[in-house]
């Protein structure tokens, strides 16, 4: 089932999506908010898979919620749902799968969410096709991670991906290691910088030697997958070009 959340003010807006989405097999509708900032909270309580949110409301509008969501966890699928048609350019640029103008085709929702469905099942089905990449960088450098009061050393080279998940940063690296960290991405580039990593989504820093295939994921994103791990990654369209100068024969 895919856990949903709808963010509408108006009533009757919020009513006739409702009523969509009910009508939708495999669709758990979890939350219903007013407002931006109540959007944001049921997301950290409730975690879902998609959220379909207005622009213009309360509090907090539909593009800054979408960038909290963003932070709480970059894999949610948000969908605006909204009668502004001048705002795509900044839902995009916030990773939106879709942009929906009111009056809604009701069709365009179903297939919208039908094809969610296939990408979540595909995401899942990566963790059956893993496979192992030997490492290849003969580096001897460790990242120092400091929290919760203790230091963890991470092997450079080891490092699959690092990405955001509950407003904390999380680096995966070979053998299942999951370390947590209080430094924001930006911060984690940054100390990355000389060791060939690559910032391939706003929400992911990736090891290219780990990186196994790429497929198309929503609007201008490519789904990563990875060597020597369970997890996956996103990648804008733009990235993946540079991605390709960058590190393909």
């Amino acid at each position: 089932m895919l856990k949903v959340i709808l963010a509408e003010d108006d009533p009757a807006m919020r009513l006739i999506l409702k009523r969509v989405l009910e009508g939708i097999k495999g669709i758990d509708l979890i939350g219903e908010a007013e407002n931006g900032r109540q959007l944001v909270q049921m997301v950290e309580e409730l975690n879902p898979d998609i959220v379909f949110l207005d622009i213009d409301m309360p509090e907090v509008n539909g593009i800054e919620a979408s960038r909290e969501i963003f932070d709480i966890n970059p894999n949610i699928f948000i969908i605006f749902a909204t009668g502004f048609n001048c705002y795509a350019h900044e839902a995009f640029e916030v990773y939106a799968f879709d942009y929906l103008i009111k009056p809604f085709n009701l069709e365009r929702i179903r297939r919208t969410v039908e094809r969610i469905k296939e990408l979540k099942m595909e995401r899942e089905q990566v963790g059956f096709l893993q496979q192992e990449r030997p490492l290849r960088r003969e580096e001897n450098f460790k990242l120092k991670v400091l929290s919760n009061d203790k230091s963890t050393f991470i092997n450079v080279p080891d490092i699959i991906l690092i990405t955001r998940n509950e407003r904390k940063t999380m680096i995966y690296a070979v053998g299942d290691v999951v370390v947590q960290s209080y430094d924001p991405l930006q911060k984690m580039e940054e100390r990355l910088e000389k060791h060939r990593f690559f910032r391939c989504h706003k929400g992911f820093i990736i090891n290219p030697d780990m990186v196994l295939e790429l497929s198309p994921w929503g609007n201008k994103t490519y789904l990563v997958k990875l060597a020597n791990t369970k997890e996956t990654a996103l990648m804008t369209l733009e990235h993946a070009k540079e991605f390709q100068q960058l590190y393909c024969l």
